[in-house]
């Protein structure tokens, strides 16, 4: 037997003891309310960040949380428009979390891109417009952070490129959330429209 699958064979006997009844209820079909789209980073768990159980959360991850815009899709890149699509369109999520991170790493390869593997350079392409929203002043560890905001920002308007996402926000089926996940503190800086910037939640046992 594969080395891995022993391996999680513990924790997944746990699930089996503790959730037998609502997987066997899922297995009929899942009703997810959140979309989550975030970084493929291993040090983020979308589970763990938001308490979720199976069932409850729709997921898709790539590098950097990039959202290509609806004019990409011409050029080929529907992988991420077929989840929007799908999660939108057919299980009627109410929220799209879109969740950038701290120190992340497909941020930091802006300044370098050209440098890049053929597949990273193009994918990072849908980020680079991130750099122009962060004055030049903004350097080091300041410029990253920004740089993370920004590209949150941005996607979140690639995301309204969509025309069903942006009708569905317009209705008020659909919420979109721009969230900034620190890795050493665990809390979340959150986007608020009505003073244009993010707002990090208290500290934890305040």
């Amino acid at each position: 037997m594969d080395t891995l699958v022993m391996q999680t064979r513990c924790v997944r006997e746990a699930c089996f003891q503790t959730e037998a009844t609502l997987m066997a209820e899922l297995a009929q079909g899942q009703h997810p309310s959140l979309l989550y789209i975030g970084c493929s980073d291993s040090r983020i768990l979308p589970s763990h960040i938001l308490d979720a159980h199976p069932g409850t959360v729709f997921t898709t991850r790539n590098i950097a949380n990039i959202v290509p815009p609806y004019s990409a899709m011409a050029q080929g890149e529907m992988a991420v428009a077929a989840v929007l699509e799908y999660a939108v369109l057919h299980l009627k999520v109410a929220d799209i979390v879109l969740c950038g991170h701290s120190c992340c790493g497909g941020m930091q390869a802006l300044a370098h891109v050209e440098a890049l593997e053929p597949g990273l350079r193009r994918w990072l392409q849908y980020a680079q417009e991130a750099q122009t929203r962060v004055p030049p002043e903004v350097a080091d560890a300041a410029r990253l952070d920004a740089l993370i905001e920004a590209n949150v920002l941005l996607q979140l308007d690639h995301l309204r490129s969509y025309p069903f996402i942006a009708e569905a926000e317009r209705t008020g089926t659909l919420r979109l959330h721009g969230w900034v996940y620190d890795l050493a503190s665990e809390r979340v800086r959150a986007y608020e429209a009505e003073v244009d910037c993010f707002v990090e939640e208290a500290p934890f046992g305040v």
